[in-house]
């Protein structure tokens, strides 16, 4: 089915659609100030000025790595650019040693590719945007590895950290969920396949992005093994010696630069997906995004929330008013000299042994509705913060691929805004005459 990517901003409600008040969790003005920007145009000023040296040695090194990596020629041409000092370099750290790429760092390769675009439109025409897989599980990354989310709601992890590519993909055929997109994903998947982890997430990041000012470095990009277990400032530091970085995208806004040469940090997007049946469970119990995100809804309170809440008695009311209905009917009947007190005592048994059955179905029906209730909430959740953690930092772009199709990218850089503080919830819709599940 074709999809549509639908960003909706906080607290919006469309009347007579399927979309109802998707919200984003930041409750802020949206909005980077302008001086962030003028921040930038500075540094990228105070970098032309400086006449930095040029390190000849590195370019044949890392093109050669990037063309391994089956780039097209626009982006091995931006590479020599920045290493040659004729363009300004937007850093995007990547996670190292992990083939398949998470969420978080699509959005941050997007924040890049959209701030380089920001900065040309105000006079910087030469900007390149790197993907660097420089970040370990002990920083900023969080938590290692990345995951697809099954039909039944199960997360299974799908990293790759290098070797066997055969076997890796056949993992990937049998794991990941059959959808129309499938065998598209698998055959972008077996072509950019590489033994080195990094190598193939560069493969499948330059088949999916195409965008001329855009490359790639490999891990090592900053000098030998004797970096590899430095913090991700002091390796930037090291990497500024061979090109001039003008920003960092990452988490947050970060610190301000302490140097007049530092690269100034940039915060990434921050997004969660909301797919059709989160949606429709999102409807169901009144709450939005936001709520979930938040942490302020409670699904204990939830599941009961739209239930009776004394079913006994309700129950207790309705019998003590049929019986007094009843009892009048008798007291009429026994004016008129006519006394049915075998069938009044009949009526009132099989009522009140009716009544009792009735009550113990509702209560049954009730504790069912209220079961239903908590798997849909955990399951909504559990899609929403996967294991506990924000979606982007656990689900990997290829659970999406697999079912939103090749333009799932395009369509997702369309609808968010990089200069925008706020969380974005996105809503992935069926478009518009296609029949819903």
């Amino acid at each position: 089915m074709p999809y549509r990517v639908e960003r909706l901003p906080l607290t919006t409600v469309r009347q007579g659609s399927r979309t109802s008040t998707l919200a984003r969790l930041s409750r802020r003005r949206s909005k980077l100030p302008l001086r962030t920007f003028n921040a930038f145009l500075l540094l990228a000023r105070k970098l032309e000025r400086a006449k930095l040296p040029v390190v000849a040695l590195a370019e044949e090194r890392l093109t050669n790595w990037l063309r391994n990596c089956g780039a097209h020629r626009r982006n091995l041409e931006a590479l020599r650019e920045a290493l040659r000092r004729e363009s300004l370099v937007i850093v995007v750290p990547l996670l190292k040693g992990v083939a398949a790429p998470r969420m978080d760092e699509v959005l941050r390769l997007i924040t890049g590719l959209e701030l380089a675009t920001l900065l040309r439109k105000r006079g910087l025409e030469n900007v390149v945007t790197l993907g660097w897989p420089v970040l370990s599980p002990s920083e900023e990354a969080e938590a290692g590895g990345s995951a697809i989310i099954q039909r039944s709601g199960e997360i299974e992890d799908i990293n790759f950290g290098g070797g066997d590519t055969r076997g890796y993909i056949e993992r990937l055929r049998q794991s990941m969920p059959g959808t129309g997109f499938s065998a598209w994903l698998m055959d972008q998947l077996t072509r950019a396949a590489s033994e080195d982890a990094d190598a193939f997430k560069a493969r499948l990041l330059l088949r999916l992005f195409d965008d001329a000012g855009l490359a790639f470095l490999p891990s090592d990009a900053a000098g030998d093994g004797a970096f590899e277990h430095e913090k991700l400032e002091t390796r930037l530091s090291h990497l500024g010696g061979m090109i001039s970085i003008v920003g960092l995208v990452r988490e947050g806004a970060g610190a301000p630069a302490e140097t007049a040469l530092q690269p100034l940090s940039f915060p990434a997007i921050s997004a969660t997906m909301v797919e059709g049946k989160v949606e429709q469970w999102l409807q169901k119990f009144a709450i939005n995004a936001e709520e979930v995100l938040a942490r302020e809804a409670r699904p204990q309170v939830l599941a009961k929330k739209h239930l009776p809440r004394d079913l006994p008695g309700v129950f207790s009311r309705f019998k003590e008013a049929t019986l007094g209905a009843l009892l009048r009917a008798e007291l009429s009947l026994n004016e008129l000299d006519f006394t049915p007190s075998t069938e009044i005592k009949r009526a009132l048994d099989n009522f009140d042994l009716s009544c009792d059955k009735l009550r113990q179905r509702a209560q049954a029906e009730m504790q069912r509705e209220e079961e239903i209730n908590q798997r849909q909430l955990a399951k909504l959740f559990h899609y929403m913060l996967p294991v506990g953690q924000p979606q982007q930092n656990v689900v990997s772009l290829l659970h999406y691929l697999d079912f939103y199709g090749p333009e799932f990218l395009k369509n997702l850089r369309a609808v968010l805004e990089a200069d925008d503080l706020r969380h974005q919830v996105v809503y992935l819709a069926p478009t518009k005459g296609a029949a819903e599940e």
